[in-house]
């Protein structure tokens, strides 16, 4: 069985010059060329604009290059949904032109709205939701969602809209010799697909669609959903459509004392947060992961923290015994 590609997501890496810099210490650290996944921020369509990125692109974070707002194929306003589908369109562009194999997208949200890439305004949009749908909401920071919020009837007709979506979204990346791969999202007021078993189900109702199974929200999502995260991963893993994984640390746990009811807060000494951390800076059973990834045969792993990330690649290629 082929070894998984190690790449990095440039989410940490801003700017041609630090990507530059990434990866002459790559070469210096591997001796070979570095690969990565351009994610939702970067704004060249062109691997001309950057020398040395073209067939160096594994994949890219839709919407790539940046636009205003995320696709969000759960929304019902049908000019969201046309400028949802042509960002999806165009990401597949760039990953066609940077040589790349896939694009990655989160799929939808319980909204109808256009949902902002800018994090200030996109924060402000799904605390105003938030707020009116205060039931749902478990922890404040972060608007985390309570357990039982994806059974919840705006939930599921949101999510069963964007699954209605998803095969025409792939099949405009098809178009361009390009295969969509969904992201389990982590469980936040307003995003969808936060459980392992939506991925399972889109998976069979959709052929043509490919999973990515990003590590931190499963994370946080076993510990709000009270699943465990192995037998999730695993779950995930068998429906053998994960094309890659989003590989980063998490410091979320839950407190000592847990209570058996939902109540305004978290249980106490709870802590939730969508990290990113370096691997090894926090509590997600990596290793154990990354052994079931392999044996699952994925293809790429993705580093994607927020910390520098040279150390967490040299960690995970540790993991995987080079």
């Amino acid at each position: 069985m082929p070894e998984p590609r190690i790449a990095c997501s440039t989410v940490s890496l801003r700017g041609v010059d630090a990507v530059a810099s990434y990866q002459s210490a790559y070469r210096e650290a591997f001796g070979a060329e570095a690969l990565f996944e351009l994610n939702y921020e970067w704004e060249l369509d062109s691997p001309e604009q950057v020398p040395g990125l073209r067939g160096a692109v594994v994949s890219v974070h839709a919407p790539c290059p940046r636009s205003a707002n995320f696709p969000n194929l759960g929304s019902r306003d049908p000019s969201v949904l046309r400028g949802s589908l042509e960002d999806i369109r165009r990401s597949a562009e760039t990953a066609a032109a940077f040589g790349a194999g896939f694009v990655v997208l989160h799929p939808g949200y319980t909204l109808d709205i256009a949902v902002p890439v800018d994090t200030s305004r996109r924060l402000a949009a799904l605390v105003r939701h938030a707020g009116a749908e205060a039931r749902y909401v478990w922890s404040q920071g972060g608007s985390i969602c309570a357990p039982g919020y994806c059974e919840s009837a705006e939930y599921q007709r949101h999510r069963e809209q964007a699954a209605a979506n998803l095969a025409e979204a792939a099949r405009l990346c098809a178009d361009e010799g390009i295969a969509l791969a969904v992201e389990n999202l982590n469980p936040r007021v307003t995003y969808l697909f936060q459980l392992p078993a939506e991925l399972v189900r889109v998976a069979h109702a959709v052929p043509q669609l490919g999973l990515c199974v990003d590590l931190g929200h499963l994370w946080i999502s076993s510990l709000v959903h009270g699943f465990d995260f192995l037998h999730g991963l695993r779950d995930v893993l068998s429906t053998g459509r994960v094309v890659s994984a989003h590989v980063h640390d998490n410091g979320s746990q839950l407190g000592t004392r847990v209570s058996e009811h939902v109540v305004d807060a978290p249980p106490d000494g709870s802590r939730f947060g969508d990290d990113h951390f370096a691997i090894g800076r926090g509590g997600v059973p990596i290793a154990a992961a990354v052994h079931q990834l392999r044996r699952a045969g994925v293809g790429t792993l993705v580093v994607e923290t927020l910390d520098p990330p040279l150390e967490s690649v040299r960690r995970l290629a540790r993991m995987l015994g080079r």
